[in-house]
C-alpha cells in the first residue's frame, strides 16, 4: 500500500496506492463539501490538482438528499472527485458540539455503504490543556470504539480502508499509549488528531511533541496525516518530521475573509491593494491585480463578491499545492532542512518548533538519510542540532585512534581541510576543532558532509557552541588512554622525524605515500561501517588508485590483481563496495552488522542482481539508516549480493511493499 520512493529528513516522498489509485505523498487533502452547492472552489481544479479529497461523512449521512445520492450512487459520485476520497465520521462535529447523531459502527457500515477509499472511526477528540482523568477517560474510549471498527470491518468483509486517530490530548504518555495500542490494530492511516487549536495558537512547539511521540511508536510502514494542518508555512517543518498526509478547509475558509495565502504566512487583501500586482504566478494573481480582487470582495454586489471569494479560494489552493511541489523536489535533492529553516524564521512560533525537534534528535536521526546530493548550508544556529552533525558526533567513537593531535584551523582555510593545509601525513590522526561538527579527523575529512558544506563567519557565540563537546570527548581519552594524545611540541618531534625519514628516496616516499592512502581508506571504512575491516595483513595487499584530474582516492584495489574492492563515490567519499569489497565486508564485519536476511524464495532473485522488495525482508541489523551501503545474505549468512537500502532497519522489519534493496549485484554475477 505504501511505498517509499527517496527521503530527506524525516520526510518520505512515496506512493500510496488504494483501491487502485495512486496518492503521491506529502500531499494534502482539500477539504470538499459533500453538498456540491456549498462548494467555493470548482471540482474540476480540485481534480486537476489533488490525487485525494476527505469530506464529511457525517454530514453526509444527516442530510437526507446527500444520503440517499450518495447510497444510491456513491461518493465519487455525488462530490464528482475521480481519486481517492477521505471522509471525516463526524469527529470534528462531535469536537464543535459535543455529540453527534451518530453511533460508531453507523458511521462505519454507512462509509462503507457509499463507497469511501479511506474511513475514519468516530473518535473521542480530546482538546488540548483539559485534566490527565478526562483526556484518558476520553482515550480509553476512542480505543474501544477502534477495536470495533476493526472488527466490524473484518466481520463484514468491508473493502473500507481505515484511520485510526491518535488521540491523548497535551498528555504526551496518553499519546504514547494511543500510538502504540492503535499502531497494534490494522489501521491503514494514522491520522493525528486534536491538534488544530494548538495550530491556531501557534503552538509549534507543542504540536511537534505529538507529532514526533507518536511516529516514535506507530508503525512505520503506515501513512501519517496531520488533522487539520492546511497552512502552507506549517508543511515543511511537518513533512520533515514525517507527517506524510494534511488535510483542511483553510483555502476556502481564508477567502470567505479576504485572507491571501502564503508560504510565510497570511496576508489582507485590504492591505495588499496598493501593490501594482501581487506576489505570486499562479493563473489567478497573473490575470488580476491586487486593487481588482479587492475591489470585488468589497463590492456589495454578492455576486461580485462571491467571485472574488472563489478567486482568492483558487489561488490559496495553488500555493498550497506549489508549497508541496516545492517539499518534494527538495527531498528528491537532499535539502529539505534547508528549506525548513527558511520556512520556521517566517514566525518565532514556528521557531519555537523547530527548536523543539533537537530534543528528539536521536530518532530523528535514524530515519534520516546517511548521504544527500546537496551539501550541508548552514542557515543559522539551528543548523547545529541537524541530523548531519548529530550522526557526526555519535560516528566519531567508530574511528580508532592511537595518536591523536588536536588543533585549531582558521576558519579561512577551505574544506577538506587534508588538501588545503600543509600536513605532514603520517599514523597520527589530526582532529580539527570544527565550529560546526565539533571535531573533524583529517583522515576522514572528505567524507559526507565533513567537506560538502558551505558555512558563513559564524558569530562567537556560535564558535563556541562546540567546545563542551570537544572537551568531553578529549577528556573521555585522556582519562582512558592519556598517552595517545600528542602536545604540539611532541606532535612536531614525531612528524618532522617521520618526513626525514620518508625522505632518503623516491622509492620509499612513494611507499610511504601508498601506506598513508590506506590510512585513510582504513580511517573511512571504520567511520562509515562502524568496523575495523583492514588489518595490517590485508594492507599488505592493497594500493589505491587516484583519479588523474582531481588527484582524489579513487579506487581501493587487490594489488596482485588490480580488482577493485571499493570506488570512493565523488558526490560524498564513500566506499562504495564492488564484489571483492562486498566479500571482504561479509568476513570482516559480523553478523548482524550491516546485513539484510531475507527468505529463501527470492535468494536466486537477489543472487541475479535483482532489487529486494520489503515484503521478503525476514531480519536485518536494526541499527541500519536509510541510504546505507548493505549485504544481503540468507539466513546461514551466506553472501548473496549488495547495494544500497532504502529503508532504515524498523522499516525494513515492517514494510511490505515496495523495493526496500536497490542491488548492486549478485553473487551469481561475481564470476562472469
Amino acid at each position: 500500500m505504501f511505498e517509499i520512493k527517496a527521503r530527506d529528513a524525516m520526510a518520505r516522498l512515496g506512493v500510496i496506492k488504494i483501491n487502485g489509485k495512486k496518492i503521491e505523498t506529502p500531499t494534502i487533502m482539500p477539504v470538499v463539501h459533500p453538498n456540491p452547492k456549498k462548494q467555493t472552489v470548482p471540482i474540476d481544479l480540485i481534480n486537476k490538482l489533488a490525487d485525494v479529497i476527505i469530506t464529511n461523512s457525517y454530514i453526509t449521512y444527516t442530510t437526507p438528499e446527500l444520503n440517499e445520492f450518495a447510497s444510491e450512487k456513491g461518493i465519487h459520485e455525488l462530490t464528482k472527485f475521480k481519486n481517492v476520497i477521505v471522509t471525516d465520521s463526524g469527529s470534528f462535529q462531535l469536537s464543535v458540539y459535543g455529540s453527534v447523531n451518530v453511533q460508531p459502527m453507523e458511521i462505519i457500515d454507512f462509509q462503507e455503504k457509499i463507497g469511501v477509499d479511506v474511513g475514519t472511526i468516530l473518535d473521542i477528540p480530546t482538546p488540548p490543556d483539559v485534566s490527565y482523568e478526562r483526556a484518558s477517560r476520553e482515550l480509553d474510549e476512542t480505543l474501544i470504539r477502534a477495536k470495533d471498527s476493526i472488527a466490524r470491518r473484518e466481520e463484514m468483509g468491508y473493502n473500507l480502508k481505515l484511520n485510526g486517530t491518535i488521540q491523548g490530548s497535551t498528555h504526551m504518555d496518553l499519546r504514547i499509549k494511543s500510538a502504540q495500542q492503535m499502531g497494534q490494530m490494522d489501521f491503514d492511516i494514522y491520522p493525528l488528531g486534536a491538534v488544530v487549536p494548538l495550530m491556531e495558537q501557534y503552538r509549534y512547539g507543542d504540536v511537534v511533541d505529538i507529532i514526533l511521540n507518536s511516529k516514535m511508536h506507530l508503525p512505520s510502514n503506515k501513512p501519517v496525516h496531520l488533522f487539520g494542518c492546511g497552512h502552507p508555512m506549517l508543511f515543511a517543518l511537518s513533512a520533515a518530521l514525517g507527517c506524510d498526509l494534511f488535510d483542511s478547509a483553510a483555502y476556502a475558509l481564508y477567502a470567505k475573509q479576504g485572507r491571501y495565502l502564503t508560504v510565510s504566512g497570511t496576508k489582507h487583501l485590504e492591505d495588499l491593494k496598493d501593490l501594482k500586482s501581487f506576489p505570486c504566478q499562479c493563473p489567478i494573481c497573473s490575470q488580476y491585480a491586487p486593487k481588482e480582487l479587492n475591489k470585488m470582495f468589497t463590492s456589495k454586489n454578492k455576486d461580485e463578491r462571491k467571485e472574488a471569494e472563489r478567486l482568492l479560494a483558487e489561488h490559496n489552493l495553488y500555493v498550497t499545492f506549489e508549497e508541496l511541489d516545492r517539499i518534494k523536489f527538495a527531498i528528491k535533492e537532499g535539502n529539505l532542512w534547508e528549506l525548513v529553516e527558511e520556512r520556521c524564521r517566517a514566525h518565532p512560533k514556528l521557531m519555537d518548533g523547530l527548536r523543539r525537534v533537537s530534543k528528539y534528535m536521536e530518532f530523528v536521526e535514524k530515519n534520516d538519510p546517511v548521504s544527500k546530493k546537496s551539501g550541508f548550508f548552514y542557515t543559522g544556529f539551528e543548523s547545529m542540532f541537524r541530523p548531519e552533525v548529530y550522526r557526526h558526533k555519535q560516528r566519531l567513537n567508530r574511528v580508532q585512534m592511537d595518536k591523536i593531535y588536536l588543533t585549531n584551523v582558521s576558519s579561512t582555510v577551505r574544506k577538506p581541510y587534508s588538501e588545503n593545509l600543509p600536513n605532514i601525513e603520517c599514523d597520527v590522526d589530526v582532529l580539527i576543532k570544527d565550529p560546526v561538527f565539533g571535531l573533524v579527523p583529517m583522515y576522514i575529512d572528505t567524507m559526507y558532509p565533513l567537506s560538502q558544506n558551505e558555512i558563513p563567519e559564524l558569530y562567537e557565540h556560535e564558535k563556541k557552541f562546540n567546545n563542551d563537546f570537544v572537551n568531553e570527548f578529549m577528556s573521555k581519552i585522556e582519562e582512558e588512554n592519556p598517552e595517545k594524545i600528542m602536545d604540539i611540541h611532541t606532535y612536531n618531534y614525531y612528524t618532522n622525524h617521520s618526513k626525514s625519514k620518508f625522505e632518503k628516496s623516491k622509492e620509499t616516499l612513494y611507499a610511504h605515500k601508498d601506506t598513508c592512502d590506506l590510512t585513510r581508506i582504513d580511517k573511512m571504512l571504520q567511520y562509515q561501517y562502524g568496523h575495523k575491516i583492514i588489518d595490517d595483513e590485508i594492507m599488505d595487499k592493497l594500493m589505491t588508485k587516484r583519479s588523474k584530474t582531481t588527484k582524489r582516492l579513487r579506487n581501493v584495489m587487490w594489488k596482485d590483481t588490480k580488482e577493485v574492492l571499493f570506488t570512493i563515490r565523488a558526490s560524498d567519499n564513500y566506499l562504495i563496495p564492488a564484489k571483492e569489497g562486498a566479500k571482504l565486508l561479509h568476513e570482516k564485519i559480523p553478523a548482524p552488522f550491516h546485513r539484510v536476511v531475507i527468505d529463501p524464495s527470492v535468494e536466486e532473485f537477489a543472487k541475479d542482481g535483482k532489487s529486494v522488495y520489503a515484503k521478503f525482508v525476514t531480519d536485518c541489523d536494526k541499527e541500519l539508516r536509510p541510504y546505507e551501503e548493505v549485504l544481503v545474505v540468507n539466513k546461514e549468512d551466506e553472501l548473496l549480493a549488495f547495494g544500497t537500502t532504502l529503508l532504515n532497519g524498523k522499516e525494513l522489519l515492517e514494510f511490505d511493499y515496495g523495493v526496500a534493496i536497490d542491488v548492486r549485484n549478485g553473487v551469481n554475477k561475481f564470476n562472469k
